[in-house]
């Protein structure tokens, strides 16, 4: 069961999560965010809703600077940060693989997606809403082992945050490279990942 306070003791980024509202069934992370952000939500609300069925929604309200064609690139971080909080920090979490643009797999075993939501001021990108939905019982049988919904959102929030801030400062390569190292399988447990910027 998602519970706000418990996500918050999780989190370590200063921007996601100043903001938080949890939904039950029936409500879309996405649309409701969406919402939010047209009515002047600040940077860095997220939206959660617990479907009562094992499975996990979240989407994240950014307003970064970035050109309208860079937004398909951009919005891989959601992928990889999800693969990320997947993996775990413990060295004990399965192999997530990416498979783009929106996927997260286990032993060919989709466990994730991500979604992405833009809004233009004319020719300006006004916002973006960047979202995942991830199937927890899917995830726990493939990885075999069990995961708390908390820890995960968070842990998808903290990446999320370390991407957003990545790729401000060095641009779509960071994200496109992560894609293409990620993509080929290449990654081992033992070796760093390019996500932990």
């Amino acid at each position: 069961m998602i519970s706000i306070p418990v996500v918050r003791r999780h989190l370590t980024s200063d921007l996601l999560g100043r903001h938080i509202y949890l939904f039950g069934e029936g409500a879309s992370a996405g649309a409701v965010l969406r919402r939010l952000a047209d009515a002047g939500a600040q940077e860095g609300t997220v939206v959660l809703t617990d479907d009562g069925e094992m499975h996990m929604h979240a989407a994240a309200l950014l307003r970064p600077v970035l050109p309208l064609g860079a937004v398909e690139t951009f919005a891989s971080i959601a992928t990889l940060a999800l693969a990320e909080a997947i993996e775990g920090t413990d060295g004990f979490g399965p192999i997530a693989t990416p498979v783009w643009p929106d996927r997260v797999e286990i032993d060919d075993t989709t466990v994730g997606t991500s979604f992405v939501k833009v809004a233009t001021a004319t020719e300006r990108l006004d916002f973006v809403i960047l979202g995942v939905s991830v199937s927890v019982q899917a995830l726990e049988a493939a990885a075999a082992r069990s995961y708390d919904p908390n820890a995960l959102i968070a842990a998808w929030l903290n990446g999320l945050d370390r991407w957003s801030t990545a790729y401000a400062a060095r641009g779509p390569a960071v994200a496109a490279g992560a894609v293409r190292f990620r993509h080929r399988g290449a990654m081992s447990r033992r070796e760093p990942s390019l996500g932990r910027v």
